[in-house]
């Protein structure tokens, strides 16, 4: 290794020309650059300087919870970005990468690689992986050629689907064995009315849907903690609250292997308004009283409704608003880890193309909705949930 400390990310070839897992080395991930078969980010300014307890993760231990971040398999070709999540994080979720629409974009072929690097990337840096998602209950998140073989079968019939499901499932754990945590359902309930989504899943099978993604997880991911993930946080209307509580009591009367409830935390839409605090506490003590355990899986804070261009003041109202949301949320002991959904302004999803204009700013600035910026420094918002962990009852 040179004096730079650089990692090497090395395909070697097996006999079979299939090519065998990149070797990261977490010296060259904190001190070097990771060169992949990925997209490589342009040099970037130093990270802002880190000592090993004020890390977001070590906080985080110190109080009995697990912290992490989304991240997306391009980046590991990013020097300071592969340093930062080794050093600030105890878990990786993989961002795209296992979506069954991006793993299996046609019923003949797998597009297993990113997922494959991020899962080695994990390994080697002693990360454990979130997997995000088995099912997704919209039929624009699932593979097209799925939503339309399902479409085109009658009720009764169900046997084409539930094979491909069970086929990919075992593949799943087969290939992904040290995956932790599964999201095994993603945003089953429709927001607006409190109902199930209209999808073709839930036409052919209705709510047993659910049940069969979780039994198929659980036989062939055992040792995984089985999650039902929602779009929800303390901005949930009352109607989804109760739709996502009584969902979850159904699943618990039909014992349907359910370890926990994925909160996916995306603020700021209520910021600078009222909200309903008190319902968002009676929810928590109801998900409690269940005894499953809580995961923030995809925390974030947009500044969209902060109505002032300057950046100092939007971190500002982002990193306030993020600290009480986290304040009341992890009152509760069985809120048990927090991910983020991007750890850096740079890396964010939210200044993508294919954002929705109707979440962007008004004054077309880029989004700041996450604990570093776009330049790899510290913002407020990682002092805010730094100090709500710090202030967290000690699970």
């Amino acid at each position: 290794m040179t004096s730079r400390g650089y990692i090497s990310l090395i395909f070697t070839m097996r006999r079979d020309s299939q090519p065998i897992e990149p070797q990261f080395t977490r010296r060259g991930v904190l001190h070097g650059t990771v060169c992949a078969g990925f997209a490589l980010g342009s040099p970037l300014p130093a990270l802002a300087s880190a000592g090993p307890d004020d890390t977001l993760s070590a906080i985080a231990a110190s109080r009995g919870l697990s912290f992490g971040s989304a991240i997306s398999a391009r980046w590991l070709g990013n020097d300071r970005f592969a340093g930062l999540i080794a050093r600030e994080c105890d878990t990786i979720t993989t961002e795209n990468s296992l979506k069954w629409k991006y793993l299996e974009p046609d019923r003949s072929r797998r597009k297993a690689a990113p997922a494959k690097a991020l899962a080695e990337f994990a390994r080697q840096q002693g990360l454990a992986t979130r997997g995000h998602c088995f099912v997704w209950n919209h039929d624009n998140r699932m593979p097209q050629w799925l939503v339309e073989m399902t479409s085109e079968l009658r009720p009764g019939h169900r046997r084409p689907l539930t094979s491909r499901m069970w086929r990919h499932a075992a593949y799943l754990g087969r290939v992904f064995p040290d995956i932790s945590s599964w999201d095994v359902v993603n945003e089953a309930i429709n927001p607006r009315n409190g109902d199930l989504r209209d999808t073709a899943l839930h036409r052919l099978m209705g709510e047993q849907f659910i049940d069969l993604a979780f039994k198929m997880m659980k036989r062939k991911a055992p040792k995984a903690q089985l999650v039902y993930n929602d779009t929800m946080s303390w901005d949930a209307s009352p109607l989804h609250r109760n739709a996502a509580l009584r969902l979850l009591e159904r699943l618990l009367s039909r014992n349907v292997p359910i370890n926990a409830l994925g909160i996916q935390s995306h603020l700021g839409n209520t910021l600078g308004r009222p909200r309903d605090e008190s319902g968002w506490r009676l929810f928590l003590e109801e998900v409690k009283a269940m005894g499953l355990d809580i995961i923030l899986t995809e925390l974030d804070c947009s500044d969209r409704n902060v109505d002032h261009p300057d950046k100092a003041r939007r971190d500002t109202e982002t990193a306030a608003y993020t600290r009480g949301y986290l304040d009341l949320t992890l009152d509760f002991a069985n809120v048990k880890q927090i991910i983020l959904w991007s750890l850096t302004d740079a890396t964010s999803y939210m200044n993508r193309p294919g954002y929705p204009d109707y979440k962007r700013r008004a004054d077309g600035l880029a989004l700041r909705g996450h604990p570093y910026d776009d330049r790899w420094q510290r913002k407020k918002m990682h002092t805010a949930i730094g100090n709500a962990l710090r202030a967290a009852p000690r699970r």
